[in-house]
């Protein structure tokens, strides 16, 4: 009885291996940024959600997460003006929601679009990046509520 329980238990660890091996296989072999994506970025507080391929270029991302700690300190006014917008909700938005997570993302040629929930206002912070000499710059932000 011991026997089957402990054969029964590598049977199901060696199936889910290899699920996990061909999922790491797809990501690798897949230029797709999201590998699932569920619900739509366009409608705050509805849920929506993606799973990411781990092998993406990031970059965009990284600059998005710097733009957004950038926004919650007092320069916040300032960055926004110089990226022409004039949201104001945008500084107090993000200084109160800390944990802004990635529902989706969109790339074009020169251009990346990211989507960041922001729970805590039920808002969606959208952050436009563009490929330039020096690498990925913030084009435009904006927040959806």
């Amino acid at each position: 009885m011991k026997n089957r329980r402990v054969r029964a238990l590598w049977i199901g660890t060696a199936v889910l291996a290899g699920l996990v091996g061909a999922a790491l296989v797809f990501a690798t072999k897949t230029s797709r940024v999201m590998l699932f994506q569920h619900g739509t970025p366009e409608v705050p507080g509805n849920r929506a959600f993606a799973i990411m391929n781990p092998f993406r270029y990031r970059r965009p991302e990284e600059v998005a997460v710097e733009l957004m700690a950038d926004l919650r300190t007092s320069r916040c006014d300032q960055i926004l003006r110089h990226l022409h917008s004039e949201d104001t909700r945008i500084c107090t938005v993000l200084r109160q929601d800390t944990n802004p997570k990635l529902i989706w993302r969109e790339d074009e040629d020169f251009k990346r679009n990211l989507v960041y929930d922001l729970p805590r206002s039920k808002s969606r912070l959208w952050i436009t990046s563009s490929r330039e000499e020096g690498g990925f710059v913030v084009s435009s932000v904006s927040l959806v509520r």
